[in-house]
């Protein structure tokens, strides 16, 4: 047994998802009759912008006054903001309660972290008696331990080149991998515009029995530090200097909008408004320091960084990055990206298993490179006091850097 939340969050942590494991979870659910099927899910995949939009459908549901469970990862303060209800993380009492409860279960079934959140969230959710949960996948789709669920609409945002050591090599590859997440006679929705990754949808849609509702996003207007944008006959303002967010958040309208107009769940159009209007997700765009001022951004693959160029392009300057990037990423063309969008380019190191040596990031590039996280920051800091400071490359980074501003919010 343990005895404090985090002494299980130390034991979980080092428990990894292999291949071995994927049909022990499975395997469980169904001894355990299945609780997941008790829930009304959505489901929502992507390379980019998943989380952004689970927050933005969570929002628009509590708006209403539903009581909404969320699933998302990776955490960005403390391991319990994993699993939310009404956007407030599970406690450490919970936490360790239900870690505790089955603990059994771990070893037998070769549980990983994931899986095992997966399954606090299941009965976390249906004991507190939610509404609806809005799930965000993992990694990739069809074989992400998120995929046990039935939900009443899947959700694809955007396919990117990322994990591709998983996922495969190519955009079709990879949206086929997403497009694991499309069920029996469950509508589809997508943000993703790209041809060839639409025709894989479809496909899969089609075998199941489904149709995909594609989004054209409008491109939003960044005024007084806030996004404005109108889709489908809402005229929207989100609290963020984020340019990209009126994507995700169109797509949040167009899932809402069809759980109101076909009467699924009852919404109003001022649910919807206000739902966008009153909730920003933390990491993203988000301004962490007013002087000088101090900007992180999650973006962590090419696809990423190319969503945050229109926003970067707003920045007062001058403008220093300071970007960290996991090896497991497009790294070097990221890093060439950003060295085009910034008056200084500072590549650092953070402490995680995964952060790339500061000689292999730096390569060839012409960038200040700093090994320390904390006197990148520092040296940013004294140099652009006038200007801006933008910290990105990586959703683990960015939590590191946010720590020390925020705390644990």
């Amino acid at each position: 047994m343990f005895k404090t939340a985090q002494e299980f969050i130390d034991f979980i942590i080092t428990r990894k998802t292999t291949s071995d494991n994927r049909e022990g979870f499975r395997t469980l659910l169904d001894s355990l009759g299945h609780p997941e099927r008790q829930l009304k899910c959505l489901h929502v995949a992507g390379t980019n912008g998943k989380g952004s939009t689970t927050d933005y459908l969570r929002s628009i549901l509590q708006s209403h006054g539903y009581k909404v469970g969320s699933f998302t990862s990776p955490h960005l303060v403390v391991h319990n903001d994993r699993i939310r209800i009404n956007n407030k993380y599970i406690s450490d009492d919970d936490l360790l309660s239900y870690g505790n409860r089955f603990l059994s279960y771990y070893d037998q079934y070769g549980l990983s972290m994931f899986q095992i959140d997966m399954l606090i969230s299941i009965y976390y959710f249906l004991e507190n008696k939610v509404d609806y949960v809005v799930y965000e996948v993992g990694m990739g789709g069809r074989l992400d331990t998120t995929n046990v669920i039935i939900p009443m609409v899947s959700i694809i945002t955007n396919i990117g080149f990322d994990h591709m050591a998983y996922l495969g090599n190519t955009l079709p590859e990879i949206a086929f991998e997403k497009a694991g997440i499309i069920k029996d006679n469950v509508p589809v929705f997508t943000g993703e515009t790209k041809k060839s990754c639409l025709e894989v949808f479809e496909r899969v849609a089609r075998e199941k029995h489904t149709s995909v509702t594609k989004i054209r996003a409008p491109k939003g207007q960044l005024i007084n530090n806030r996004v404005f944008f109108s889709y489908r006959g809402y005229d929207i303002t989100l609290p963020t200097m984020a340019l990209y967010q009126a994507k995700n958040a169109s797509l949040a309208i167009r899932v809402a909008d069809f759980f109101r107009t076909e009467n699924i769940i009852q919404l109003s159009r001022n649910d919807i408004v206000n739902g966008l209007q009153n909730t920003a997700w933390a990491g993203r765009f988000e301004v962490i320091n007013d002087k000088p001022l101090v900007i992180v951004d999650g973006a962590h693959n090419e696809h990423g960084i190319t969503a945050v160029e229109d926003s970067i392009r707003n920045l007062a300057h001058p403008l220093c990055i300071i970007a960290s990037i996991l090896s497991d990423k497009q790294y070097d063309k990221m890093i060439k990206k950003l060295n085009q969008l910034a008056d200084e380019l500072v590549i650092t190191t953070f402490n995680s298993s995964r952060s790339t040596p500061l000689d292999q990031l730096v390569g060839d590039n012409a960038v200040t490179a700093v090994d320390d996280y904390h006197q990148a920051l520092d040296y940013a800091i004294n140099k652009y006091n006038d200007g801006t400071i933008l910290i990105t490359g990586s959703l683990y980074f960015v939590s590191e850097i946010r720590s020390l501003y925020k705390g644990d919010d």
